[in-house]
């Protein structure tokens, strides 16, 4: 089963052993009506965990997790991640994708020849950027409708306009 993160744990909230988790989803008011998700290190030693409270804060969310009920057992999870299985996640609309349905894409110019493959979406103060693997090199395309003509999931490739002037 594949898990995909949500959050990462940065630290103890009070005294009843909550903790306060960095979201890293586009969706953190998600976490208000999640009945569980899954706690470790990584994806690969996640364990199944259920969530008894949650609310969003300032810039963060604090959990309450079963079984963590003091700040000192909720120190020993300070840095782990916290991660939701593919039937957790939010449907989203038409012309919107996952990141890790981005990845891998076949990157191709307007007339389909292929340029690379795109290697990660970083999000960035002004717009997300495509990181595409070019030869050796990493390139980065901003993913706005100038230069990205059209992403394809089901044709597995995302169609550039324009690339060159980045290389």
């Amino acid at each position: 089963m594949e898990l995909y993160l949500v959050g990462r744990i940065l630290k103890p909230h009070g005294i009843k052993g909550a903790v306060k988790v960095q979201s890293e989803t586009s969706f953190p008011e998600k976490f208000k009506s999640r009945r569980w998700l899954y706690l470790g290190k990584s994806s690969g030693e996640a364990q199944k965990v259920e969530v008894q409270s949650a609310r969003l804060a300032s810039q963060a969310v604090i959990l309450k997790l079963k079984g963590i009920e003091s700040p000192e057992e909720a120190e020993k999870f300070r840095g782990y991640s916290l991660f939701i299985d593919e039937t957790q996640l939010v449907r989203l609309g038409k012309n919107q994708a996952y990141i890790h349905e981005l990845i891998g894409l076949q990157a191709v110019d307007t007339q389909g020849k292929l340029i690379g493959v795109l290697t990660d979406v970083l999000t960035l103060p002004s717009c997300d950027a495509y990181q595409i693997r070019y030869g050796e090199r990493e390139v980065l395309i901003p993913a706005l409708a100038e230069f990205v003509e059209e992403v394809d999931l089901s044709a597995k490739l995302v169609r550039l306009k324009r690339f060159e002037e980045f290389l």
